[in-house]
């Protein structure tokens, strides 16, 4: 039996104000060629279909089109998706009657004594069940606090509650996947932060931590072949758990802190129930570099213009500029210039040097006192201090934005 891993797709999301679309379809074709050329029993997709709970049309769009290209393509035996952190649970399950007619099943939330319906089999060529899968979704704050309430005693804290909760919850669903079919590999997911696990970013994996526990004891999925971990980006195994435990990671780049290493899912074959799997980490193709350019200004000058000799390339780019004197203003003009009418897109702009700009903007209001100053003083000082070094037009058009606000909010406030 083989299995493709993936998980973290984003759909919709953007880097910065980019849109991403394009290199999300992208993967998405990658990922069905994958498919057809791989032929797996199932798809496993652990968690985070979407960047945000009000998915755009065109992000849904992508998905269940992809999803009918894998049922028509009939390379795949079955999907398998759960919900993560930044799904809609509602949403993605409102089609699920539907999509399990087309062998796809979708487990959005986690069903407490019902764990029945996390349990999903994957059955062979000849139509036997092969393996089956404990597709266990992200679990909120308050539905793991309810689970492990009969696991603690009353004056237990809130986090050895959800602790418990989570316990419980592995090990009822496990227990019901075996009992189901106990001769075959298991296969457990989760999205959520296994201790000793490594992080990416802080930018884009948000809501890590879950009623104040920052990671959890994966120990309780130690009965399972496979566990198809998602929520974290980065690609890894799981420390103590290097045979079986995956983070496949996010096919995509989420953020500039996330620009180095490569992205994968994952590829794994079971020979038989109790034996060690076969995985194989295939690298997804990056069709925009996200690049940091960081130094003096004439090194990232230098840079800079090396990169837009080829115009028409697409590239996201961070610049940080360190070890200089005077204003970092004239240098961020000077280099939107150098990438005007040219496909590099300079998202963020970074003073390095060591100065506190909160400390430098309340300098300004040195020797006034607090009850004279007005909110339109202080809106404009943070922009001028802020560490996006924002022009002078851009400085007046947000300026006139808050004027309109004010007048809207208090009749006008000087």
């Amino acid at each position: 039996m083989k299995i493709i891993h993936t998980s973290d797709w984003h759909l919709g999301a953007r880097l910065h104000e980019e849109d991403r679309s394009e290199e999300q379809k992208e993967f998405l074709e990658w990922l069905l060629n994958l498919i057809e050329s791989e032929k797996p029993d199932a798809l496993v997709l652990a968690g985070d279909v979407f960047d945000v709970k009000a998915p755009s049309p065109a992000a849904q769009k992508l998905y269940y089109g992809f999803l009918a290209r894998v049922v028509k393509s009939g390379a795949c035996g079955k999907v398998v998706v759960v919900a993560g952190n930044h799904d809609n649970a509602g949403l993605l399950a409102a089609p699920a009657n539907l999509l399990g007619e087309l062998d796809i099943s979708v487990v959005a939330r986690a069903q407490g004594d019902a764990v029945s319906g996390e349990i999903v089999e994957v059955k062979d060529s000849s139509g036997v069940t092969g393996l089956v899968v404990a597709a266990v979704p992200f679990m909120y704050e308050a539905e793991l606090a309810n689970f492990g309430a009969d696991e603690v005693d009353d004056n237990a804290t809130r986090e050895a509650r959800i602790a418990a909760g989570w316990r419980r919850h592995y090990t009822d669903v496990i227990a019901a996947a075996c009992a189901k079919a106990s001769n075959v590999p298991l296969v457990v997911t989760g999205h959520c932060t296994a201790a000793n696990a490594e992080l990416s970013d802080a930018e884009s994996e948000r809501g890590r931590r879950i009623g104040g526990i920052d990671a959890y004891d994966v120990s309780p999925l130690d009965a399972a072949d496979y566990v198809a971990l998602g929520h974290l980006h980065k690609p890894q195994p799981v420390k103590g758990h290097e045979a079986k435990m995956f983070y496949s990671g996010s096919p995509l780049r989420m953020s500039f802190d996330e620009a180095k290493g490569a992205k994968y899912v994952n590829v794994v074959t079971f020979a038989s129930k109790g034996e060690p799997p076969d995985v194989r980490q295939i690298e997804v193709p990056q069709t925009v570099p996200i690049l940091t350019l960081e130094g003096k200004p004439e090194e990232v000058r230098a840079r800079l213009g090396e990169l837009v000799v080829d115009k028409d390339k697409l590239r996201y780019v961070r610049l940080r500029l360190k070890d200089f004197e005077g204003e970092a203003r004239s240098f961020w003009e000077e280099f939107r210039g150098l990438v005007r009418d040219t496909e590099t897109r300079v998202l963020e702009e970074n003073d390095m040097r060591p100065v506190n700009a909160a400390a430098a903007g309340l300098k300004a209001f040195e020797g006034r006192r607090i009850q004279k100053l007005k909110p339109r003083d202080i809106a404009e000082r943070k922009l001028r201090t802020s560490s996006k070094h924002y022009c002078d037009e851009e400085i007046a058009e947000y300026m006139k934005l808050f004027d309109e606000v004010a007048e809207k909010v208090d009749g006008g406030v000087a």
